[in-house]
């Protein structure tokens, strides 16, 4: 409630109305008032009349719990301009996310057949909204709907909808809990514990101190006998008594009590509220008012006392309300090093110099394009960077201003066994074009990008989001670095005549678990004796190992049981569960590959 009321008083200086879902007792007022005192409580059968109270020209100023920021409240956009437009409904919606970032959709059509199978890519194609954060009302609007559905906003925004009121969304990509339920509780007190505990250490090392993982307020005591373990936060004038263990992340509230014995792991212990002698918690909300079984006053409803062994309570909702937008674990464990943040630092003044020493060849490039062709000198197309983030990649032109409708047109002779479309004699192809690429020139743009930190010399082809998709781990982990002008495909690819997409996978994900110093100054140095890959160059010399090929993947099954297709209707799962991540490259590549070929045979027998 002092968050919220923080983050209300940001953006208007109005009186705050608390509308509970419940009929509100005397007490209830009372603990609403003590966090801030300037607020009425109403039930919600009696908002209307306050409501009619208001101008028609004022906004109300919705936050419902169902699902709320767990950086906190955005409320300034969303607020702001609102008095320009009285006729509008304006929500702050928030999306879902996958743990594996991404989401499968399976089509089946009568008899169980997989008739489609579509995924979804957070942020580019994310179709999923978890809810709405805040909205903002027009009186005027209210005042002539009764009735409105004021349990949830998403109800609200959908009954204004039906009746005729235009409603403008903005998107909210962070994360968002449910407060209704337990493990929403938990997941935003875990939050909070871990951002104090990571400020009082922060605070602590300027100091010149060790502050720990312990953030203790003002009068909380605890016994010497007491063990508190992990990041734990203590409210002003909390106890923890002896014999007490408290395992983080834990937040006790002010004045909360742990008595003697008690064990309390990774809890919310709320104001004034008591954990009784030799009880067990472990992932629950302990409250204040509330009775257990045995009668015993000031705790949870599912705390009992201990008899011989002490019972441990069990989490009641698995935490499937806690929306988070963190990134998804990929196949290769990748962490930013030394290397890569030195080397970002490095690369772009390496790049200023290098297109300081190659004006004379754009001098001479860049008329011989215009005079031979028509249309633009450079190319910009949209390539996905480090985390997915998307930039203009640039090139030399060499290709017909109309190629992308061409290629729609040249898709029979493709010769590539993935996402890339490369043929050989390209129609789309300029006469100064075909020279370019020969040489390698069309890519000497790209030193631009290095500048601007969005691409280095070496690291995975920078790609477009249609190419990325089509394998779940390689994604993760070739966008856990950033693209590169020159990499480990372009110099060791030697399966062209087949269409070496498993190779392109392949390399890329032992590019990206070696990454190093050493291995960027052998690909360059390979890309130029090779004239930019002419010839292949074994893997093993530029990684610097005996080999670098891996184990061949497990065998798939030639074969889908029938359970894996018998659906009768939509069906969604994460990725994560149809393509498992692996540890060994060769296995993610090769694996997902024959998985897709597979998907693909079993989608040409339908």
């Amino acid at each position: 409630m002092e968050e919220i009321s923080l983050a209300i008083a940001a953006v208007t200086s109005h009186r705050l109305v608390v509308v509970p879902r419940f009929a509100p007792d005397a007490a209830y007022a009372a603990a609403v008032r003590a966090v801030h005192p300037d607020v009425d409580v109403v039930p919600t059968q009696a908002f209307r009349d306050p409501l009619a109270r208001w101008e028609p020209s004022d906004h109300l100023l919705v936050i419902a719990p169902e699902c709320y920021p767990v950086e906190g409240l955005p409320l300034r956009d969303l607020v702001g301009g609102a008095a320009s437009d009285g006729s509008m409904l304006r929500n702050l919606l928030a999306f879902e996310t996958s743990p594996a970032g991404t989401k499968e959709y399976v089509h089946a059509g009568e008899g169980g057949r997989v008739r489609r199978i579509q995924r979804y890519f957070e942020p580019v194609t994310w179709p999923f909204p978890a809810g709405v954060v805040a909205s903002l009302v027009p009186v005027a609007c209210l005042l002539t709907i009764p009735d409105l559905p004021w349990a949830s906003l998403a109800a609200l925004r959908t009954a204004m909808a039906a009746r005729g009121v235009p409603s403008q969304d903005s998107p909210y990509h962070g994360r968002v809990v449910h407060l209704d339920d337990e493990a929403g509780a938990l997941a935003l007190a875990e939050s909070r514990v871990e951002a104090m505990a990571a400020a009082s250490q922060a605070l602590g090392a300027a100091r010149g101190e060790d502050a720990g993982s312990l953030v203790i307020g003002r009068g909380a005591r605890v016994h010497p006998s007491a063990r508190l373990l992990g990041r734990i936060a203590l409210g002003e004038g909390a106890e923890v008594e002896a014999g007490a263990l408290i395992i983080g992340p834990s937040l006790v509230g002010a004045r909360a009590r742990v008595e003697r014995g008690a064990v309390v792991a990774q809890c919310l212990v709320t104001p004034d509220a008591v954990v009784p002698r030799d009880a067990a918690m472990r992932h629950r909300v302990v409250t204040t008012g509330a009775v257990t079984p045995a009668g015993t006053p000031g705790h949870d409803d599912r705390a009992e006392p201990a008899s011989g062994e002490p019972p441990v309570a069990r989490p009641v909702l698995q935490r499937r309300h806690v929306h988070s937008s963190a990134p998804a674990a990929s196949a290769v464990d990748v962490r930013p090093s030394a290397y890569l943040r030195g080397r970002a630092v490095v690369e772009p003044v390496l790049a200023a110099l290098a297109l300081l020493f190659l004006l004379p060849v754009f001098a001479v490039v860049m008329p011989l394009i215009a005079l031979t062709s028509p249309g633009p000198v450079f190319y910009g197309d949209l390539r996905e960077g480090r985390g997915g983030r998307v930039f203009r990649c640039w090139k030399f032109r060499s290709m017909r201003t109309d190629a992308n409708d061409m290629q729609r047109q040249l898709a029979a002779v493709q010769q590539m066994d993935g996402p890339q479309f490369k043929m050989a004699h390209d129609p789309r192809v300029t006469r100064v074009g075909r020279v370019l690429r020969r040489l390698n020139v069309d890519e000497l743009p790209q030193l631009w990008n290095i500048v601007r930190g969005e691409m280095s010399f070496v690291g995975p082809r920078p790609s477009p989001f249609r190419e990325n998709q089509i394998c779940v781990p390689w994604r993760h982990a070739r966008l856990s670095v950033r693209p590169g002008l020159t990499g480990l495909w372009q110099v060791c690819r030697h399966d062209r005549a087949n269409g070496d997409f498993h190779q392109w996978i392949q390399y890329d994900l032992l590019y990206v678990r070696h990454v190093s110093l050493a291995v960027d100054l052998r690909v360059l140095v390979a890309t130029f004796r090779t004239l930019g890959g002419r010839w292949p160059v074994p893997v093993e010399r530029m990684l610097g190992t005996r080999t670098a090929s891996p184990a061949a993947p497990a065998a798939l099954p030639d074969t889908i049981a029938s359970p894996a297709v018998n659906v009768a209707e939509f069906h969604t799962h994460d990725v994560a569960e149809v393509l498992p991540p692996s540890t060994e490259p060769s296995s993610v590549g090769g694996g997902s590959l024959r998985r897709m070929r597979v998907a693909d045979a079993r989608r040409r027998a339908v």
